[in-house]
């Protein structure tokens, strides 16, 4: 099983540490990882550079992506993609401060939560913790000074 953990970047840092994502990755292993007294401080900084989830916004969307497919459901602010014909399944639960997704099979029903939050906001950061993977769904270009 594949557990991602989707958390919306402030623009200005999603902006700054384009190409240096590995910073924000250990930033939240180090709390996952860490004691109570060094979680508080690690959990103000992450308070910091991300953004709320959007939750009503992000169901809605969501839900007029996929409604009109049979393979898809949403349970409250749980949505499910058990897609056969790929032997594909993924769960998506919005919470107030992240995404969580979980997945298993081949990549089709992941692929088509990451493609609807891609196009929803550019400052999407995924993490599998336990694969030691991280990525931006939609990857940011950087700014050119002239």
């Amino acid at each position: 099983m594949r557990e991602y953990y989707i958390y919306l970047i402030e623009e200005e840092f999603a902006t700054h540490y384009f190409g240096r994502e590995s910073l924000i990755y250990h930033l939240f292993l180090e709390y996952n990882q860490s004691k109570q007294e060094r979680k508080q401080i690690l959990y103000k900084q992450i308070e910091f550079i991300t953004r709320s989830i959007p939750t009503i916004r992000i169901q809605q969307k969501i839900e007029s992506s996929l409604a009109h497919y049979s393979y898809y459901q949403r349970q409250s602010h749980m949505h499910t993609i058990e897609w056969n014909e790929f032997n594909s399944y993924a769960k998506l639960t919005i919470h107030n401060d992240y995404i969580h997704l979980q997945s298993t099979g081949s990549f089709e029903a992941e692929t088509a939560f990451f493609e609807i939050l891609r196009k929803y906001d550019r400052c999407f950061l995924a993490m599998d913790f336990s694969a030691n993977k991280y990525g931006w769904l939609n990857p940011i270009k950087e700014r050119k000074f002239v």
